[in-house]
């Protein structure tokens, strides 16, 4: 019997299109004139989540670029190769904590005949 671990990448896509609903969201709350819908928190709480929120969804797009085999130069093309903000240890500690989450153990089992 073996045991692996893959990453989930549909529960990961799911949840990066959740954060994305919630920053359109959040984007329109932070406005103070041409607000569209009803306020449900003010523009100051909505303007920081939404700051929170940018960094973390950053960060789940270069977890998911990495589970599908990409470099984080690949990732994120704009920056120069040499010292990519990405590359840096508590950007790599972020995504790898994003990675164990997703991590799911797989059972092979071994058929006797």
């Amino acid at each position: 019997m073996e045991t692996t671990k893959i990453i989930d990448i549909a529960k990961m896509k799911a949840d990066i299109k959740t954060m994305v609903e919630k920053q359109k969201e959040l984007k329109n709350q932070r406005r103070t004139v041409k607000l569209v819908g009803k306020r449900t928190m003010s523009p100051s709480d909505a303007a920081y989540k939404h700051m929170s929120n940018r960094e973390d969804l950053r960060m789940m797009y270069a977890a998911y670029g990495i589970s599908r085999g990409r470099s984080v130069f690949q990732i994120e093309s704009h920056c120069p190769t040499e010292n990519h903000p990405l590359s840096e240890p508590y950007h790599q500690n972020m995504i790898d904590k994003i990675l164990k989450k997703y991590k799911t153990l797989v059972v092979e089992v071994e058929v006797q005949e």
